[in-house]
């Protein structure tokens, strides 16, 4: 099959009866990409089939994978591998950013019978009924004509199943950083319908889910005409009623507004936690990146006034190190700048060259032994920020959501995940802890009951 096919979904199972799959998923990368495998998951299920963990159950493996990295890439080779192993039988429908970057590539890999690029990821329903195969695909360039899927919403009770709803708000992005092959994967930002959003959000807080978070490629980049931004967006969420709270997943530093970051520390239906793409705090490194401009400055000063106005915060960032030219000073000031700011958490990504994107074709390339020294610095340096952050945050009270019941453990507000030893609390169930200390490797924390707490 011939990239670019396109079939006629309109009249449903045009083909004929079409027996209900058992049905694997595996999400590699980002929450976007969560969130969009949950929602095709409930999808599929309200068509019919049945949806199972074990990959070595299913007779469909969906695999959802990412490209922004070459490490990213590998795993979804090294899970191709592993399911050659163990489920060799198994059909694989092969989607998302990795799919979109090499479709014809796939096409002979073993077991991957169908290939659907992001431009028609919102088919997969469809394209499954097509038993033959073959590869769908299409221009990123056109993604701005076609809709974003329809938003998914919770199939039934939240109770026994997971704890917290994502809700993709928007896809895509407007900037063009140097470094990153996204924007030619996913195409322009658009945005989701503010009132559907509202909508699906309600019957979710309805459904009992206690946790909702937004995500999308670039959710700072949410607009839709004549309702506002996601400022305006979160406050409408926080307006609906229930016994919910709101998350916000990764932001972009230029979309930190002193509004946001007041809502984010001030509303109690808010969770009291960032996580920003910094990339670095160099500002030669950000403007080699393209992400120049003043905005570095403000960053750190409306970060650190943030840390000030919540001490109980989590405060957490992606960081890029070995980007082409960066030197062992500019890298310090990445070092330095974020134990000033007091991260509780970070994520640090060796650069990877990207085909097709301007970084790529730089010169002063960083050896690939240095990006590792000093990927493995800032981890440690982060690390002790984050227990450091425990420490601090000894005998206070917080509220998690319980997610495993024996012994009770769950995340909080600040995104710190807890622990109650010998508690047992019912999945789903709101528990009120104070912290007591580190746990082993610092990511669980050690928690006992408590009776006041704040959310």
């Amino acid at each position: 099959m011939g990239l670019n096919r396109e079939a006629d979904f309109s009249s449903g199972r045009s083909k004929g009866a079409f027996p209900a799959k058992t049905i694997a998923f595996k999400s590699i990368g980002c929450r976007t990409n969560q969130e969009e495998t949950a929602a095709l998951s409930r999808r599929l299920i309200d068509a019919g089939h049945r949806v199972v963990d074990k990959i070595d159950k299913a007779q469909i493996i969906i695999v959802n994978t990412c490209s922004v990295t070459a490490e990213a890439e590998s795993k979804t080779l090294r899970f191709l591998h592993a399911v050659s192993k163990v489920a060799s039988n198994a059909k694989i429908c092969l989607t998302g950013c990795f799919a979109q970057r090499s479709p014809e590539g796939f096409r002979a890999a073993a077991g991957v019978h169908w290939v659907v690029g992001n431009t028609r990821k919102n088919d997969i329903p469809e394209i499954l009924l097509d038993d033959s195969g073959g590869v769908y695909w299409g221009e990123c360039s056109s993604a701005s004509e076609r809709p974003l899927a329809p938003l998914g919403e919770p199939g039934g009770p939240a109770q026994g199943t997971r704890t917290r709803f994502f809700i993709k708000i928007q896809e895509g992005c407007d900037n063009r950083c140097a470094y990153c092959i996204v924007p030619l994967l996913r195409g322009r930002s658009r945005s989701a319908s503010f009132s559907e959003i509202l909508t699906v959000c309600r019957k979710a807080v309805e459904a009992g889910y206690k946790e909702v978070v937004l995500t999308g490629t670039h959710i700072g980049q949410y607009r839709e005409g004549g309702r506002g931004d996601m400022l305006s967006l979160v406050e409408a969420i926080i307006a609906l009623p229930g016994d919910f709270r709101l998350r916000l997943s990764s932001l972009d530093p230029r979309d930190l507004t002193e509004g946001l970051l007041s809502v984010i520390a001030n509303e109690k239906k808010v969770c009291r936690h960032l996580h920003v793409s910094v990339q670095s705090f160099s500002a030669r490194v950000a403007a080699a990146m393209g992400r120049g401009g003043p905005y570095l400055e403000t960053l750190a000063r409306r970060l650190a006034s943030f840390r000030k106005d919540a001490p109980d915060a989590g405060i957490g960032g992606d960081f890029i190190v070995g980007f082409p030219g960066e030197t062992e000073s500019m890298f310090m000031e990445t070092v330095e700048q974020a134990a000033a700011i007091g991260f509780s958490y970070g994520h640090v990504f060796r650069y990877s060259p990207r085909a097709g994107t301007a970084a790529a074709l730089f010169a002063d390339q960083v050896p690939d032994p240095e990006k590792t020294r000093r990927s493995v610095f800032l981890r440690d340096a982060l690390k002790a920020g984050g227990g450091a952050f425990i420490d601090r945050l000894k005998g206070t009270p917080h509220r998690i959501i319980v997610e495993e019941e024996r012994p009770a453990q769950g995340v909080a507000s600040n995104y710190l995940r807890m622990e109650a030893p010998g508690v047992e609390a019912e999945k789903n169930s709101w528990l009120d802890v104070t912290l007591v200390g580190r746990g082993p490797g610092q990511k669980i924390c050690r928690a006992v009951p408590a009776k006041r707490t704040t959310a």
